[in-house]
Parts: structure tokens; sequence; C-alpha cells
């Protein structure tokens, strides 16, 4: 019963921050001056939503799998990752604004995780999954001339290593569910040109951490 508890207040905070992310948004204050005559994205109450059902998922996850520890390394992408999942369907474009914080944080949460377990294997994981996803979206960078931008590289590494940390498993899952909705959406929408990655990355890296809790990660 305290869980559930917990899980359903961990959904309404999240609720929470995603009405406040977005009215961040809302101003459009991330565009750039060449990108101020693009239409106006229309309603996001999409945001408040997704934020919510990310946030509670992520707790019941943490809660079932008794992973609280790692709580400091996936909730600061899990935060932030409808606010890029916006940008990006707005601008096709992944801000370092927000990117960088987060993979600091992340960076400073593996250490502060490592050093009270006393088991490094966390963070040289963590760290594996961000080299290995980085790398492989770089390389899909090349071969695509672009079609991969290189903000979308800088998620995959970021997401590499949230994902690493819960096990190397999980980040290929990550990476392989991420594509595989990428791929489906621009098949049911019959997109030619460009696609935003991120909110498909973003969107199986949620998946794949949370199916990590069914089985060995």
């Amino acid at each position: 019963m305290t869980r559930i508890l917990i899980i359903i207040a961990a959904t309404g905070i999240g609720a929470a921050i995603g009405v406040w992310t977005q009215k961040l948004l809302a101003p459009l204050t991330y565009r750039l001056e060449e990108e101020q005559e693009l239409a106006a994205p229309g309603s996001r109450v999409w945001v408040i939503v997704v934020s919510g059902l990310a946030l509670g998922s992520v707790t019941a996850w943490l809660a079932y799998a008794d992973h609280w520890l790692l709580a400091l390394v996936v909730l600061p992408l899990t935060l932030a990752g409808p606010a890029l999942a916006a940008v990006d369907l707005d601008v096709m474009r992944l801000p370092n604004k927000i990117l960088g914080p987060v993979a600091l944080l992340t960076l400073a949460a593996l250490a502060v995780v490592s050093a009270w377990s006393s088991d490094w294997n966390v963070a040289i994981r963590s760290l594996g999954g961000g080299l290995l996803a980085g790398a492989t979206f770089w390389l899909l960078s090349v071969v695509t001339r672009g079609g991969v931008g290189f903000g979308d590289v800088k998620l995959a590494a970021l997401v590499g290593l949230v994902a690493g940390a819960v096990g190397l498993a999980t980040v290929w899952w990550a990476l392989a569910l991420g594509s595989l909705g990428a791929l489906i959406w621009a098949k049911l929408g019959r997109r030619k040109g460009p696609l935003p990655y991120g909110p498909a990355l973003l969107a199986g890296t949620l998946f794949a951490v949370i199916l990590s809790g069914l089985g060995p990660g």
C-alpha cells in the first residue's frame, strides 16, 4: 500500500512539474532567430500527461525493483525528457541548455551512487553505455550524412549513461525501441523529410528502463 501511495504521489508531482515545464516553454524563448517565423507548436497539454506518467512509472520501477539509489541517476533525464521532446518536435533541435545540465547532474549522480555503494561497476557500466550509444549514433550521423543530427548523438550518449547504470542490455533495448518507434512514426506519418528522433529515443529509454525490472538488467 505504501508503494502505491508513493507512485500516486510521484505521478501527481510529475504532472505538476509538467505544468511548470509547459509554462516555461510557452514563450518559445528557446527558438533561435531563424526559427522565430515557424508556426506555433499548438497545445502542449501532453507535456503535463507525459511528465506525470514518466515520473510515476519510473518511481514504480524504483520501488518494485528496489533500486532507490539509482533514482539520482535516472531522474534528471526523466524530468527533462518532456521539455527535450517538446523542443525537438517544434524546431527539430535538442538544445545544449537542457542536455548540458542534465549530463552534468547525471555524471555527478553516478559519482555519488558509486561512492555511496562502494561499487564503481555502476559508473564503469554507465560510462561504457554512454560511449557505446554515442558512438553508434555518431556512425548513424555519418552514414545518413546528417540525417541523424548531432543533437541526437549527444542525447544518445546521455541515454547510454542513464540506461547503462541499469544494465548494458538496457542500453541496447533503449536504442532499439527508440529507433523502432521513430521508424513506425515515420511510416505512419509517411514522412520523407527529417524526423525529430529525440521523442522516440526518450520514450524507448523509458520503456527499456521499466522493462528491465521484469528480468535481469
